[in-house]
């Protein structure tokens, strides 16, 4: 006697043929905020309704966990379609030959379109392989309410900025607040270094450690971090902005634009505004010429041996068309820069509220834009996001970060701790082969 199927199980076999059918796109990303999650959610399930058969995985990482989690996919052999990455990180993986080129998405976008800076991030041979999702830089954030009381004027000079940090420092008040973290001390230590004239690396690969800026800059952080809270260098950007907004310090020089949406949140009404918590420029070390600030601008990378690479590419042009894209900025309005010169120029944009609310912020970043003040973390010049694919692993050594705890924690003298981490980093890269 023949079987008859039931309802259920042909419902079932139907369904499991449809997931069968489905083609996943994997998509990770960086922005954890719940309205940033939300927006690249709706963004996702607006493609999906476009794109029948098609299923868009969206997850939310940890700028601490995204790293590992790459590489653990791709020695898995399971790299997701798309993921955000810091540009060292993009142009190692570039020079290893593990993405693909989004040569159409920037071609849709139109070329001329996109910001020449943002362009430079992740670019070899005259193809992108890694394109910004969007930008903001770091910022020194200061309490205008007390400097105006103290009569401080904006410091040009890292000796201004210390001696500010000094008379901010009174009645409970710490003049200056650092995220201790690997990371931000490595983020910290580039711009520093850049704006006192300094490298990392010769162009041989040989660290320049010892050198005269970055023996100065390691005096700076020595005599800056005095004025920091007890304990900073176990703090992490939110308990740093906590400080911050909490009136327990007056400066943070590792702030982002980001933060204002935190002070809005966290800081008593009266004072949660510009006239309180505003931006003043960064100053310039005694062997620089011009400011420096890093550039929060991960790339969207595309993984060679994903499953659905064709599909990722549509996706990053739906993502980057206006009514999706200025979604997603406006989460974080005063943070999440527009890569295209469209969207940052159009009204809908530009009537951002929050923008209106924070403008001094918005312009104080669009000067290291424009002046190309701003540079991805470790990245002196351009040339070394494709001449030093070694950053990366530079950055995950620890290397920099106890080379400046010595100094400001352990009260090393800064040519001692500087000669130890240039013998622990010429070691490092005579193992991975980039110094003979």
């Amino acid at each position: 006697m023949k079987t008859i199927p039931s309802v259920a199980a042909l419902l079932l076999a139907a369904a499991l043929s449809s997931a069968h059918a489905q083609k996943v796109i994997r998509v990770w990303h960086t922005e954890t905020q719940p309205n940033s999650q939300e927006a690249v959610r709706n963004i996702a399930k607006r493609f999906e309704a476009k794109h029948p058969g098609v299923k868009v995985e969206v997850e939310a990482l940890a700028w601490g966990d995204l790293e590992g989690k790459i590489m653990a996919s791709l020695a898995a052999g399971t790299p997701p379609e798309l993921s955000h990455g810091q540009p060292i990180t993009c142009a190692a993986l570039q020079s290893k030959g593990l993405l693909l080129p989004l040569d159409e998405v920037v071609q849709a976008l139109g070329e001329a379109n996109i910001w020449d800076q943002v362009k430079r991030v992740c670019r070899v041979g005259g193809r992108q392989y890694g394109l910004v999702h969007a930008a903001g830089t770091s910022l020194l954030i200061y309490r205008k309410d007390l400097a105006q009381k103290l009569g401080l004027k904006p410091p040009r000079t890292w000796a201004d900025l210390v001696a500010n940090a000094k008379a901010f420092t009174t009645g409970g008040m710490y003049g200056i607040t650092i995220p201790g973290d690997n990371l931000f001390i490595n983020i910290l230590l580039g711009e520093l270094l850049k704006a006192n004239g300094g490298i990392f690396f010769d162009k041989q690969n040989r660290p320049q450690l010892s050198s005269k800026p970055m023996l100065e800059t390691l005096e700076f952080i020595r005599d800056l971090t005095r004025y920091a809270p007890p304990g900073w260098e176990g703090h992490g950007y939110l308990e740093t902005f906590t400080n911050l907004y909490g009136q327990k310090a007056a400066m943070m020089y590792q702030g982002y634009g980001r933060g204002a949406g935190l002070i809005e949140k966290g800081a008593p009404p009266s004072m949660a505004n510009a006239e309180h918590f505003d931006v003043w420029v960064k100053p310039v070390g005694p062997s620089g010429r011009e400011p420096a600030a890093q550039v929060d601008e991960e790339p969207w990378m595309l993984f060679k041996g994903s499953k659905n690479p064709k599909e990722a590419v549509e996706f990053l042009k739906f993502f980057y068309q206006k009514d999706n894209y200025l979604e997603y900025v406006q989460t974080v309005p005063i943070h999440l820069f527009p890569i295209t010169k469209s969207l940052r120029a159009d009204r809908d944009y530009q009537a951002t509220p929050m923008i209106q609310r924070w403008k001094s912020w918005i312009e104080v970043q669009e000067g290291y834009l424009n002046n190309d003040q701003g540079k991805p973390t470790l990245v002196i010049d351009w040339d070394d996001m494709n001449s030093k694919p070694y950053l990366m692993e530079v950055l995950g050594s620890g290397i920099l970060r106890d080379m400046v705890m010595d100094v400001a924690l352990e009260n090393k003298a800064p040519r001692e701790a500087a000669s130890r981490a240039q013998k622990r980093l010429e070691d490092l890269l005579k193992s991975k082969g980039y110094l003979k």
